[in-house]
Protein backbone atom coordinates (compact mmCIF):
# COMPACT_ATOMS: atom_id res chain seq x y z
CA UNK A 1 0.00 0.00 0.00
CA UNK A 2 2.66 2.54 -0.03
CA UNK A 3 1.45 3.39 3.86
CA UNK A 4 2.31 0.36 5.85
CA UNK A 5 4.49 0.95 8.79
CA UNK A 6 7.60 -0.34 9.51
CA UNK A 7 8.51 0.51 13.06
CA UNK A 8 7.11 -2.35 15.02
CA UNK A 9 9.23 -2.80 18.20
CA UNK A 10 7.40 -2.73 21.45
CA UNK A 11 7.43 0.99 22.75
CA UNK A 12 5.09 3.35 21.49
CA UNK A 13 5.98 5.57 18.37
CA UNK A 14 7.91 9.13 19.56
CA UNK A 15 7.37 12.48 17.46
CA UNK A 16 10.88 12.11 16.64
CA UNK A 17 10.46 8.78 15.08
CA UNK A 18 7.73 9.77 13.40
CA UNK A 19 9.25 12.45 11.52
CA UNK A 20 12.03 10.48 11.22
CA UNK A 21 10.32 8.55 9.31
CA UNK A 22 -27.61 -16.74 24.08
CA UNK A 23 -26.92 -16.32 26.80
CA UNK A 24 -30.55 -16.20 26.48
CA UNK A 25 -32.38 -16.34 29.56
CA UNK A 26 -34.64 -19.31 30.04
CA UNK A 27 -32.39 -20.87 27.35
CA UNK A 28 -32.68 -23.09 24.13
CA UNK A 29 -35.03 -21.75 21.01
CA UNK A 30 -37.74 -21.01 23.11
CA UNK A 31 -36.12 -17.28 23.70
CA UNK A 32 -36.67 -15.41 26.86
CA UNK A 33 -38.79 -12.79 28.55
CA UNK A 34 -37.06 -9.27 27.68
CA UNK A 35 -37.58 -6.87 31.21
CA UNK A 36 -37.04 -3.74 28.85
CA UNK A 37 -35.94 -0.73 30.77
CA UNK A 38 -36.46 2.16 28.55
CA UNK A 39 -36.60 3.77 24.69
CA UNK A 40 -35.02 4.02 21.75
CA UNK A 41 -35.87 6.39 18.39
CA UNK A 42 -37.61 6.79 14.89
CA UNK A 43 -40.58 4.73 14.13
CA UNK A 44 -40.32 1.22 13.29
CA UNK A 45 -41.65 0.21 10.23
CA UNK A 46 -45.67 0.36 9.90
CA UNK A 47 -45.87 -3.23 8.33
CA UNK A 48 -45.11 -4.92 5.56
CA UNK A 49 -41.15 -5.93 4.71
CA UNK A 50 -38.02 -3.88 4.38
CA UNK A 51 -35.98 -4.04 1.48
CA UNK A 52 -32.52 -5.20 1.25
CA UNK A 53 -29.61 -2.85 1.68
CA UNK A 54 -28.54 -1.82 -1.94
CA UNK A 55 -25.14 -2.75 -3.03
CA UNK A 56 -22.38 -0.95 -2.40
CA UNK A 57 -21.70 1.96 -5.07
CA UNK A 58 -20.35 5.10 -5.63
CA UNK A 59 -21.08 7.56 -3.73
CA UNK A 60 -22.64 11.20 -5.55
CA UNK A 61 -20.67 14.09 -5.71
CA UNK A 62 -21.32 16.02 -2.66
CA UNK A 63 -19.76 19.23 -1.33
CA UNK A 64 -16.83 18.37 0.87
CA UNK A 65 -16.67 14.52 -0.23
CA UNK A 66 -13.85 13.92 -2.23
CA UNK A 67 -13.70 10.99 -4.89
CA UNK A 68 -10.36 9.23 -4.87
CA UNK A 69 -9.20 9.27 -8.87
CA UNK A 70 -7.82 5.67 -10.08
CA UNK A 71 -8.55 2.08 -10.55
CA UNK A 72 -9.49 0.18 -7.18
CA UNK A 73 -7.30 -2.83 -6.52
CA UNK A 74 -6.78 -5.67 -3.78
CA UNK A 75 -4.13 -6.28 -0.88
CA UNK A 76 -2.20 -3.40 0.54
CA UNK A 77 -2.77 -2.01 4.36
CA UNK A 78 -4.62 0.55 5.83
CA UNK A 79 -2.48 1.93 9.19
CA UNK A 80 -4.08 4.29 11.86
CA UNK A 81 -2.48 6.37 14.48
CA UNK A 82 -4.20 5.93 17.84
CA UNK A 83 -3.89 7.13 21.60
CA UNK A 84 -4.46 4.14 22.92
CA UNK A 85 -5.45 0.50 22.03
CA UNK A 86 -9.02 -0.55 23.26
CA UNK A 87 -9.76 -0.12 26.44
CA UNK A 88 -12.86 -2.05 27.22
CA UNK A 89 -13.66 -5.55 25.87
CA UNK A 90 -17.12 -5.92 26.55
CA UNK A 91 -18.75 -4.39 23.52
CA UNK A 92 -22.02 -4.27 25.17
CA UNK A 93 -20.81 -2.39 28.54
CA UNK A 94 -18.20 -0.64 26.93
CA UNK A 95 -18.93 3.24 26.58
CA UNK A 96 -16.60 3.93 23.48
CA UNK A 97 -14.43 1.86 21.02
CA UNK A 98 -13.39 -1.63 20.86
CA UNK A 99 -12.09 -4.43 19.37
CA UNK A 100 -15.40 -5.63 18.36
CA UNK A 101 -15.73 -2.30 16.31
CA UNK A 102 -13.06 -3.56 13.99
CA UNK A 103 -13.89 -7.12 13.68
CA UNK A 104 -17.65 -7.36 14.00
CA UNK A 105 -21.08 -5.39 13.12
CA UNK A 106 -24.50 -4.00 13.79
CA UNK A 107 -27.35 -5.89 12.88
CA UNK A 108 -28.51 -2.98 10.49
CA UNK A 109 -27.08 -0.25 9.23
CA UNK A 110 -28.02 3.66 8.99
CA UNK A 111 -27.93 5.54 5.50
CA UNK A 112 -25.08 7.71 6.68
CA UNK A 113 -26.59 11.43 5.00
CA UNK A 114 -30.48 10.38 6.54
CA UNK A 115 -30.16 7.86 9.02
CA UNK A 116 -32.46 6.09 7.61
CA UNK A 117 -32.69 2.04 8.51
CA UNK A 118 -30.61 -0.44 6.11
CA UNK A 119 -30.34 -3.99 5.81
CA UNK A 120 -27.07 -5.49 6.37
CA UNK A 121 -26.94 -8.57 8.92
CA UNK A 122 -30.52 -8.47 9.09
CA UNK A 123 -31.40 -8.86 5.06
CA UNK A 124 -35.00 -8.13 6.12
CA UNK A 125 -37.98 -7.74 8.68
CA UNK A 126 -41.56 -7.27 8.91
CA UNK A 127 -43.77 -5.63 11.06
CA UNK A 128 -47.39 -7.51 11.33
CA UNK A 129 -48.72 -4.98 14.02
CA UNK A 130 -47.58 -2.51 16.40
CA UNK A 131 -46.56 -4.97 18.72
CA UNK A 132 -44.90 -7.50 16.38
CA UNK A 133 -41.57 -7.58 14.81
CA UNK A 134 -39.91 -10.58 12.58
CA UNK A 135 -36.62 -10.16 11.81
CA UNK A 136 -34.49 -12.33 9.12
CA UNK A 137 -30.71 -13.32 9.55
CA UNK A 138 -29.00 -13.40 6.28
CA UNK A 139 -27.97 -16.91 5.35
CA UNK A 140 -24.30 -17.80 5.23
CA UNK A 141 -22.77 -15.72 7.55
CA UNK A 142 -19.99 -17.21 8.59
CA UNK A 143 -17.40 -16.35 12.16
CA UNK A 144 -13.98 -16.38 11.94
CA UNK A 145 -12.60 -19.57 12.28
CA UNK A 146 -11.67 -19.69 15.98
CA UNK A 147 -12.92 -22.25 19.01
CA UNK A 148 -15.34 -22.34 19.93
CA UNK A 149 -16.87 -20.67 17.15
CA UNK A 150 -14.98 -22.53 14.32
CA UNK A 151 -16.39 -20.99 11.26
CA UNK A 152 -19.86 -21.59 12.11
CA UNK A 153 -23.38 -19.06 10.53
CA UNK A 154 -23.76 -16.33 13.22
CA UNK A 155 -27.60 -17.17 13.37
CA UNK A 156 -30.78 -16.44 14.97
CA UNK A 157 -29.70 -17.58 18.13
CA UNK A 158 -26.79 -15.58 18.02
CA UNK A 159 -29.24 -12.09 17.43
CA UNK A 160 -31.27 -12.99 20.41
CA UNK A 161 -28.52 -13.28 22.43
CA UNK A 162 -27.25 -9.98 21.40
CA UNK A 163 -30.73 -8.29 21.89
CA UNK A 164 -31.42 -9.99 25.14
CA UNK A 165 -27.85 -9.10 26.46
CA UNK A 166 -27.99 -5.40 25.56
CA UNK A 167 -31.02 -4.56 27.39
CA UNK A 168 -29.03 -5.81 30.49
CA UNK A 169 -31.07 -8.81 30.84
CA UNK A 170 -28.36 -10.95 32.05
CA UNK A 171 -26.69 -9.07 34.42
CA UNK A 172 -28.11 -10.58 37.02
CA UNK A 173 -26.99 -14.35 36.03
CA UNK A 174 -23.89 -12.75 34.76
CA UNK A 175 -23.59 -11.11 38.83
CA UNK A 176 -23.00 -7.38 36.22
CA UNK A 177 -24.67 -4.54 38.04
CA UNK A 178 -27.43 -3.54 35.51
CA UNK A 179 -26.36 -0.29 35.29
CA UNK A 180 -23.38 -1.35 33.06
CA UNK A 181 -25.63 -1.88 30.11
CA UNK A 182 -25.69 1.73 29.13
CA UNK A 183 -27.49 0.69 25.58
CA UNK A 184 -30.41 -0.68 27.24
CA UNK A 185 -32.60 1.78 26.46
CA UNK A 186 -32.27 1.38 22.75
CA UNK A 187 -33.95 -2.07 22.91
CA UNK A 188 -36.67 -0.65 25.39
CA UNK A 189 -40.48 -2.30 25.61
CA UNK A 190 -39.80 -5.51 25.02
CA UNK A 191 -42.10 -8.78 26.85
CA UNK A 192 -40.53 -11.57 24.73
CA UNK A 193 -38.02 -12.31 22.18
CA UNK A 194 -38.21 -15.74 20.11
CA UNK A 195 -36.27 -17.92 17.77
CA UNK A 196 -38.48 -19.35 15.54
CA UNK A 197 -35.87 -20.45 13.34
CA UNK A 198 -32.37 -20.70 12.17
CA UNK A 199 -32.40 -17.36 10.70
CA UNK A 200 -35.34 -16.04 12.34
CA UNK A 201 -36.39 -14.07 15.32
CA UNK A 202 -39.80 -12.82 16.94
CA UNK A 203 -39.86 -9.83 19.11
CA UNK A 204 -43.34 -8.92 21.10
CA UNK A 205 -43.35 -6.15 22.35
CA UNK A 206 -45.22 -4.68 25.59
CA UNK A 207 -46.32 -1.58 23.74
CA UNK A 208 -45.89 0.18 20.67
CA UNK A 209 -42.74 1.58 20.15
CA UNK A 210 -41.93 4.89 17.93
CA UNK A 211 -38.00 3.56 17.96
CA UNK A 212 -37.13 0.09 18.78
CA UNK A 213 -35.42 -0.79 15.40
CA UNK A 214 -33.88 1.89 15.02
CA UNK A 215 -32.49 1.36 18.67
CA UNK A 216 -29.52 -1.19 16.56
CA UNK A 217 -28.49 1.72 14.74
CA UNK A 218 -26.68 2.77 18.42
CA UNK A 219 -22.98 2.70 17.25
CA UNK A 220 -22.16 0.86 19.96
CA UNK A 221 -24.60 -1.72 19.84
CA UNK A 222 -22.22 -4.20 17.92
CA UNK A 223 -22.80 -7.71 17.43
CA UNK A 224 -21.20 -10.49 19.56
CA UNK A 225 -22.04 -14.23 19.30
CA UNK A 226 -23.37 -16.41 21.53
CA UNK A 227 -20.64 -18.20 23.82
CA UNK A 228 -18.35 -15.14 23.90
CA UNK A 229 -19.62 -14.55 27.45
CA UNK A 230 -18.01 -18.03 28.31
CA UNK A 231 -15.06 -17.49 26.25
CA UNK A 232 -14.66 -14.58 28.63
CA UNK A 233 -13.28 -10.32 27.84
CA UNK A 234 -9.88 -10.39 28.82
CA UNK A 235 -7.97 -11.54 25.83
CA UNK A 236 -9.11 -9.83 22.33
CA UNK A 237 -6.92 -12.96 21.05
CA UNK A 238 -9.30 -15.14 21.59
CA UNK A 239 -12.53 -12.93 19.97
CA UNK A 240 -13.96 -14.15 16.83
CA UNK A 241 -17.20 -12.63 14.77
CA UNK A 242 -19.14 -12.01 11.20
CA UNK A 243 -16.76 -8.72 10.21
CA UNK A 244 -14.49 -7.82 7.44
CA UNK A 245 -11.55 -7.86 9.52
CA UNK A 246 -10.06 -10.47 12.37
CA UNK A 247 -8.22 -10.23 14.67
CA UNK A 248 -4.33 -11.15 14.34
CA UNK A 249 -2.50 -9.02 16.85
CA UNK A 250 -2.95 -7.37 20.16
CA UNK A 251 0.25 -5.78 22.09
CA UNK A 252 -1.83 -3.46 24.62
CA UNK A 253 -0.42 -0.09 24.23
CA UNK A 254 1.61 -0.65 21.25
CA UNK A 255 -0.35 -2.02 18.62
CA UNK A 256 -3.96 -3.95 17.47
CA UNK A 257 -3.73 -5.39 14.12
CA UNK A 258 -6.69 -6.93 12.03
CA UNK A 259 -5.91 -9.12 8.56
CA UNK A 260 -9.39 -9.76 6.19
CA UNK A 261 -12.03 -12.33 6.74
CA UNK A 262 -11.50 -14.71 3.54
CA UNK A 263 -15.06 -15.90 3.95
CA UNK A 264 -16.75 -12.34 4.29
CA UNK A 265 -20.31 -12.27 4.01
CA UNK A 266 -20.34 -9.30 1.18
CA UNK A 267 -18.86 -10.96 -2.04
CA UNK A 268 -15.86 -9.58 -3.16
CA UNK A 269 -15.02 -7.75 -0.04
CA UNK A 270 -13.11 -6.57 1.88
CA UNK A 271 -10.17 -4.99 -0.69
CA UNK A 272 -7.74 -4.14 1.53
CA UNK A 273 -6.02 -7.31 3.04
CA UNK A 274 -5.03 -5.66 6.40
CA UNK A 275 -5.62 -2.81 9.01
CA UNK A 276 -3.47 -1.65 11.86
CA UNK A 277 -3.72 0.90 14.70
CA UNK A 278 -0.46 1.77 16.19
CA UNK A 279 -0.27 4.06 19.49
CA UNK A 280 1.42 7.13 19.26
CA UNK A 281 3.08 9.34 21.60
CA UNK A 282 1.06 12.18 20.98
CA UNK A 283 -1.17 14.19 18.41
CA UNK A 284 1.92 16.13 16.59
CA UNK A 285 3.34 12.58 16.00
CA UNK A 286 -0.03 11.26 14.02
CA UNK A 287 0.30 14.75 12.01
CA UNK A 288 3.38 14.26 10.92
CA UNK A 289 3.50 10.21 10.37
CA UNK A 290 0.05 10.86 8.09
CA UNK A 291 2.48 13.73 6.36
CA UNK A 292 4.93 11.02 5.47
CA UNK A 293 2.64 8.71 4.20
CA UNK A 294 3.19 6.36 7.14
CA UNK A 295 -0.82 6.12 8.16
CA UNK A 296 -3.90 6.61 6.15
CA UNK A 297 -6.18 8.80 7.87
CA UNK A 298 -5.83 11.69 9.96
CA UNK A 299 -8.89 12.24 11.86
CA UNK A 300 -10.41 15.45 13.30
CA UNK A 301 -7.81 17.72 12.84
CA UNK A 302 -8.09 21.12 14.56
CA UNK A 303 -7.85 24.36 12.22
CA UNK A 304 -4.18 24.20 12.88
CA UNK A 305 -3.65 21.03 11.54
CA UNK A 306 -5.82 21.49 8.67
CA UNK A 307 -3.49 24.38 7.75
CA UNK A 308 -0.11 21.84 8.05
CA UNK A 309 -1.38 19.27 6.17
CA UNK A 310 -2.85 20.97 3.58
CA UNK A 311 0.94 23.02 3.11
CA UNK A 312 2.76 20.35 3.46
CA UNK A 313 0.07 17.55 1.77
CA UNK A 314 -1.90 19.34 -0.78
CA UNK A 315 -2.50 16.11 -2.63
CA UNK A 316 -4.22 14.57 0.56
CA UNK A 317 -8.59 14.24 0.00
CA UNK A 318 -9.93 16.14 2.79
CA UNK A 319 -13.59 14.95 3.82
CA UNK A 320 -15.86 17.36 5.80
CA UNK A 321 -19.16 16.85 6.45
CA UNK A 322 -21.88 17.85 9.33
CA UNK A 323 -21.40 16.14 12.23
CA UNK A 324 -23.70 14.36 15.22
CA UNK A 325 -21.55 14.32 18.12
CA UNK A 326 -22.72 16.86 20.49
CA UNK A 327 -20.73 18.93 23.01
CA UNK A 328 -22.11 19.54 26.63
CA UNK A 329 -21.10 20.61 30.29
CA UNK A 330 -23.66 18.85 32.56
CA UNK A 331 -24.04 19.84 36.38
CA UNK A 332 -24.80 17.20 38.70
CA UNK A 333 -28.48 17.41 40.37
CA UNK A 334 -26.30 15.73 43.96
CA UNK A 335 -23.84 19.22 43.45
CA UNK A 336 -24.45 21.33 46.38
CA UNK A 337 -23.00 24.43 44.17
CA UNK A 338 -25.40 23.21 41.23
CA UNK A 339 -28.36 21.87 42.45
CA UNK A 340 -30.40 25.54 42.30
CA UNK A 341 -32.23 25.89 38.77
CA UNK A 342 -31.25 29.57 39.05
CA UNK A 343 -27.48 28.72 39.40
CA UNK A 344 -27.52 26.52 36.38
CA UNK A 345 -29.64 29.01 34.35
CA UNK A 346 -27.09 31.93 35.15
CA UNK A 347 -24.22 29.92 34.19
CA UNK A 348 -26.38 29.10 31.06
CA UNK A 349 -26.81 32.46 30.05
CA UNK A 350 -23.61 33.52 31.01
CA UNK A 351 -21.68 30.95 28.56
CA UNK A 352 -20.13 32.80 25.47
CA UNK A 353 -20.80 29.69 23.00
CA UNK A 354 -19.02 31.27 19.83
CA UNK A 355 -15.62 31.11 21.72
CA UNK A 356 -16.70 27.57 22.79
CA UNK A 357 -17.03 26.40 19.13
CA UNK A 358 -14.01 28.40 18.00
CA UNK A 359 -11.81 25.59 19.02
CA UNK A 360 -13.05 24.03 15.68
CA UNK A 361 -12.91 26.70 13.31
CA UNK A 362 -15.73 28.76 12.05
CA UNK A 363 -17.25 24.88 11.10
CA UNK A 364 -19.43 24.04 14.38
CA UNK A 365 -23.18 24.35 14.76
CA UNK A 366 -24.77 24.98 18.01
CA UNK A 367 -27.67 22.08 19.37
CA UNK A 368 -30.61 21.54 21.07
CA UNK A 369 -31.05 19.29 23.83
CA UNK A 370 -32.66 17.04 21.73
CA UNK A 371 -30.25 16.76 19.25
CA UNK A 372 -30.67 18.88 15.88
CA UNK A 373 -30.35 16.33 13.51
CA UNK A 374 -33.46 14.97 14.55
CA UNK A 375 -36.96 16.55 13.15
CA UNK A 376 -38.00 16.57 16.67
CA UNK A 377 -35.17 18.94 17.77
CA UNK A 378 -34.45 22.69 17.32
CA UNK A 379 -32.69 23.80 14.29
CA UNK A 380 -29.49 25.81 15.18
CA UNK A 381 -31.33 28.74 13.69
CA UNK A 382 -33.81 28.90 16.76
CA UNK A 383 -31.23 28.09 18.92
CA UNK A 384 -29.00 31.55 17.97
CA UNK A 385 -32.14 33.33 18.46
CA UNK A 386 -31.84 31.98 22.43
CA UNK A 387 -31.24 33.90 25.61
CA UNK A 388 -27.70 33.24 26.00
CA UNK A 389 -26.45 32.13 22.79
CA UNK A 390 -27.69 34.99 21.23
CA UNK A 391 -24.47 37.54 20.79
CA UNK A 392 -26.69 40.51 20.57
CA UNK A 393 -28.51 40.28 23.95
CA UNK A 394 -25.15 39.20 25.69
CA UNK A 395 -25.09 41.98 28.27
CA UNK A 396 -28.76 41.52 28.91
CA UNK A 397 -27.98 38.15 29.47
CA UNK A 398 -25.14 38.20 32.00
CA UNK A 399 -27.24 41.01 33.89
CA UNK A 400 -29.58 38.42 34.16
CA UNK A 401 -27.87 36.09 35.50
CA UNK A 402 -25.86 37.84 37.79
CA UNK A 403 -29.56 39.08 39.31
CA UNK A 404 -30.36 35.11 39.15
CA UNK A 405 -27.35 34.86 41.44
CA UNK A 406 -28.13 37.16 43.99
CA UNK A 407 -31.78 35.53 44.31
CA UNK A 408 -30.54 32.52 44.89
CA UNK A 409 -27.92 33.44 47.76
CA UNK A 410 -25.03 33.17 45.79
CA UNK A 411 -23.83 37.22 44.33
CA UNK A 412 -21.26 37.17 41.98
CA UNK A 413 -20.95 33.43 42.22
CA UNK A 414 -20.16 33.54 45.72
CA UNK A 415 -19.69 29.64 47.27
CA UNK A 416 -19.88 28.15 43.96
CA UNK A 417 -16.68 25.97 44.02
CA UNK A 418 -16.36 22.94 42.13
CA UNK A 419 -14.38 20.57 39.99
CA UNK A 420 -15.16 20.17 36.12
CA UNK A 421 -14.46 16.49 35.14
CA UNK A 422 -13.13 16.16 32.04
CA UNK A 423 -10.76 13.25 29.76
CA UNK A 424 -7.66 14.88 28.25
CA UNK A 425 -6.23 13.59 25.06
CA UNK A 426 -6.27 14.53 20.94
CA UNK A 427 -8.91 14.55 18.89
CA UNK A 428 -12.53 15.06 20.56
CA UNK A 429 -10.76 14.86 24.28
CA UNK A 430 -9.33 17.83 23.35
CA UNK A 431 -11.73 19.78 22.94
CA UNK A 432 -13.56 18.31 25.60
CA UNK A 433 -10.59 19.61 27.94
CA UNK A 434 -10.73 22.86 25.85
CA UNK A 435 -14.30 23.33 26.67
CA UNK A 436 -13.79 22.87 30.52
CA UNK A 437 -10.88 25.02 30.26
CA UNK A 438 -12.61 28.14 28.83
CA UNK A 439 -16.00 27.69 30.98
CA UNK A 440 -13.75 27.92 34.10
CA UNK A 441 -12.50 31.26 32.67
CA UNK A 442 -15.81 32.85 31.55
CA UNK A 443 -17.50 31.80 34.56
CA UNK A 444 -14.35 33.59 36.30
CA UNK A 445 -14.45 36.39 34.31
CA UNK A 446 -18.60 36.54 34.83
CA UNK A 447 -18.82 35.64 38.12
CA UNK A 448 -15.65 36.58 40.22
CA UNK A 449 -16.22 35.02 43.02
CA UNK A 450 -16.63 31.41 41.57
CA UNK A 451 -13.82 28.93 42.17
CA UNK A 452 -14.23 26.49 39.41
CA UNK A 453 -11.58 24.21 38.64
CA UNK A 454 -10.48 21.40 36.02
CA UNK A 455 -9.99 17.85 37.01
CA UNK A 456 -8.26 16.26 34.11
CA UNK A 457 -8.08 12.92 33.54
CA UNK A 458 -5.48 10.88 31.25
CA UNK A 459 -6.75 7.45 31.73
CA UNK A 460 -9.71 6.62 29.61
CA UNK A 461 -10.80 3.99 32.15
CA UNK A 462 -10.75 5.88 35.02
CA UNK A 463 -12.60 8.46 33.42
CA UNK A 464 -15.01 5.87 32.18
CA UNK A 465 -15.28 4.52 35.90
CA UNK A 466 -16.06 8.22 37.45
CA UNK A 467 -18.44 8.71 35.09
CA UNK A 468 -20.23 5.86 35.09
CA UNK A 469 -20.32 6.21 39.04
CA UNK A 470 -21.31 9.74 38.55
CA UNK A 471 -18.96 10.62 41.15
CA UNK A 472 -18.51 14.59 39.53
CA UNK A 473 -20.11 17.92 40.05
CA UNK A 474 -19.89 19.05 36.53
CA UNK A 475 -18.90 16.71 33.67
CA UNK A 476 -17.09 18.16 30.42
CA UNK A 477 -18.33 14.99 27.52
CA UNK A 478 -20.20 14.29 24.64
CA UNK A 479 -23.11 12.45 23.38
CA UNK A 480 -23.32 10.20 20.02
CA UNK A 481 -26.92 10.64 19.45
CA UNK A 482 -28.81 7.12 19.60
CA UNK A 483 -30.36 6.56 16.10
CA UNK A 484 -34.11 8.83 17.47
CA UNK A 485 -34.77 11.54 19.69
CA UNK A 486 -36.93 9.32 21.97
CA UNK A 487 -33.78 7.29 22.47
CA UNK A 488 -31.74 9.77 22.65
CA UNK A 489 -33.74 12.16 25.38
CA UNK A 490 -35.07 8.81 27.60
CA UNK A 491 -31.35 7.69 27.55
CA UNK A 492 -30.19 10.67 29.06
CA UNK A 493 -32.76 12.57 30.46
CA UNK A 494 -35.72 10.12 32.26
CA UNK A 495 -34.99 9.47 35.43
CA UNK A 496 -33.99 5.89 34.89
CA UNK A 497 -32.16 6.20 31.63
CA UNK A 498 -28.91 4.71 31.26
CA UNK A 499 -26.91 7.64 30.47
CA UNK A 500 -28.70 10.27 32.39
CA UNK A 501 -24.80 10.63 34.65
CA UNK A 502 -25.97 14.11 35.72
CA UNK A 503 -29.16 12.29 38.16
CA UNK A 504 -31.78 14.94 36.45
CA UNK A 505 -35.40 13.80 37.37
CA UNK A 506 -38.59 15.37 37.00
CA UNK A 507 -41.88 13.72 36.67
CA UNK A 508 -42.96 16.19 34.12
CA UNK A 509 -39.92 15.33 31.91
CA UNK A 510 -40.15 11.45 32.71
CA UNK A 511 -43.82 11.53 31.58
CA UNK A 512 -43.07 13.27 28.31
CA UNK A 513 -40.32 11.28 27.52
CA UNK A 514 -42.27 8.01 28.18
CA UNK A 515 -45.46 9.38 25.46
CA UNK A 516 -42.22 10.14 22.97
CA UNK A 517 -41.61 6.55 23.45
CA UNK A 518 -45.07 5.28 23.02
CA UNK A 519 -46.22 8.17 19.63
CA UNK A 520 -46.03 6.64 16.25
CA UNK A 521 -47.19 9.52 14.86
CA UNK A 522 -44.06 11.68 13.92
CA UNK A 523 -46.15 15.34 13.87
CA UNK A 524 -47.44 14.28 17.76
CA UNK A 525 -43.65 13.22 18.80
CA UNK A 526 -42.51 16.68 17.39
CA UNK A 527 -45.19 18.33 19.77
CA UNK A 528 -44.10 16.32 23.09
CA UNK A 529 -40.35 17.54 22.19
CA UNK A 530 -41.32 21.44 21.41
CA UNK A 531 -42.93 21.00 24.98
CA UNK A 532 -40.26 19.34 26.57
CA UNK A 533 -37.57 22.23 25.17
CA UNK A 534 -39.20 24.40 25.92
CA UNK A 535 -39.75 23.68 29.78
CA UNK A 536 -35.81 22.71 29.56
CA UNK A 537 -35.10 26.03 28.73
CA UNK A 538 -37.44 28.12 31.20
CA UNK A 539 -37.55 25.15 34.25
CA UNK A 540 -35.06 22.59 34.08
CA UNK A 541 -31.87 23.52 32.75
CA UNK A 542 -29.90 19.94 33.62
CA UNK A 543 -27.37 20.08 30.70
CA UNK A 544 -25.40 23.15 28.87
CA UNK A 545 -26.21 22.50 25.22
CA UNK A 546 -22.88 23.45 23.41
CA UNK A 547 -21.90 22.59 19.81
CA UNK A 548 -21.71 19.86 17.16
CA UNK A 549 -18.53 18.47 16.17
CA UNK A 550 -18.01 18.93 12.71
CA UNK A 551 -16.30 15.41 11.17
CA UNK A 552 -13.49 15.71 9.35
CA UNK A 553 -10.74 13.43 8.69
CA UNK A 554 -7.40 13.50 6.10
CA UNK A 555 -6.95 10.77 3.66
CA UNK A 556 -4.10 9.55 1.70
CA UNK A 557 -4.65 10.29 -1.91
CA UNK A 558 -4.22 6.68 -3.46
CA UNK A 559 -7.34 5.12 -1.18
CA UNK A 560 -10.87 4.67 -2.48
CA UNK A 561 -14.36 4.06 -1.35
CA UNK A 562 -14.30 6.65 1.81
CA UNK A 563 -16.92 8.84 -0.37
CA UNK A 564 -19.07 5.91 0.88
CA UNK A 565 -18.88 5.88 4.76
CA UNK A 566 -19.08 9.64 5.30
CA UNK A 567 -22.06 12.13 6.70
CA UNK A 568 -23.61 13.38 9.35
CA UNK A 569 -24.91 9.75 10.58
CA UNK A 570 -21.37 7.93 9.88
CA UNK A 571 -20.57 7.07 12.95
CA UNK A 572 -19.56 3.73 13.28
CA UNK A 573 -19.68 2.98 9.84
CA UNK A 574 -15.60 4.13 9.64
CA UNK A 575 -15.42 0.54 11.26
CA UNK A 576 -17.57 -1.48 10.04
CA UNK A 577 -17.70 -0.46 6.29
CA UNK A 578 -13.88 -0.65 5.94
CA UNK A 579 -14.44 -3.55 3.96
CA UNK A 580 -15.58 -0.81 0.85
CA UNK A 581 -12.06 0.95 0.97
CA UNK A 582 -9.33 -0.34 -1.95
CA UNK A 583 -6.13 1.32 -3.11
CA UNK A 584 -6.05 2.97 -6.00
CA UNK A 585 -3.91 1.76 -9.30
Amino acid sequence: MGLENGNRGSARLSRRGLIRGGLVIGGGLAGAALIGCSSTSKPAPSGGSSTPAASSTQATSREGVPVAKGTPKDGGTWTEAVSLTSPQQDMHTALAQSIWHNISERAFQPDPWTGELKASLVEKWETPDSTTIVMHVKKGVLIHDKAPWSGREFDAEDLAFNINRIAGNTAEAEGIQKTQFQRADTLAGMSKVEVVDKHTVKVTMARPSSAYLMGFLEWRNVMMPKGIVEVGFKDPMKFASFGAYQMSEFVPDVRETFVKHPKYYRQGEPHIEKFQHTVVGDRAAALAGFISKQFSILASPTPQEEQTVKAARPDAMLYSTAGNQWLYLWPSANSEALKDFRVRKAMQLAINYQEMGSFYGTSFEYTSPVFSGFVEGWKPEKIKTLAGYNPATKAKDLTDALALLSAAGRAEGEGIAFPILTPTGTGIFAAHNEDAIRFQAQMQKAFPKSKITVNGVADRAQFAATQAARRFDMLSYSSIPQPAAASEAYSLFHSKGGRNYGNFSNPEADSLLEKAQQELDAKARTQIFETFQQKWFSEWMPLFALYVEPKKAFIQPNISGYENMVGPWSQGLSFHRRGLLSLTA
